[in-house]
Formats: structure tokens, sequence, C-alpha cells
């Protein structure tokens, strides 16, 4: 009987090659959708970031971009 009760260990080799995927989506956005986007991620952080940390990205156009 063999009391061998380790699991062999396979792993994975990741593929390097890029996902078919559709094509990007490139919508141009107007300035009043810009500012709407905005207010609208910031009033998310506000209420579990810090007042520091969303300074800071704002800085770094998170706010618009996300």
């Amino acid at each position: 009987m063999d009391t061998n009760t380790q699991v062999p260990r396979v792993f994975a080799n990741p593929s390097l090659e890029p996902l078919e995927t559709g094509p990007a989506i490139d919508l141009p956005i107007c300035d009043a959708d810009a500012v709407r986007h905005s207010e609208s991620n910031i009033l998310q952080w506000m209420k579990y970031l810090p007042e520091d940390c969303i300074h800071r990205m704002i800085q770094m156009g998170w706010d618009v971009t996300t």
C-alpha cells in the first residue's frame, strides 16, 4: 500500500501572446461629459478615500480617465 499523500504540483505556463479581443472602443467625450464623469468619480472616492489621496488622483488626471 502506497502511503505517499503528496499531490504533484502542476504549473501552467502563461501565454505571452495577446488574447483575441474585439477592437478598442474610442468614443470622443465632450467637456460636459468629462465634467460629469469627474464629479461622479470624486463623489465615489469621497466615500472611502482620504482627502489628500483624492487631491493627488485629481492632479494625475484619474478623475476623468476612470
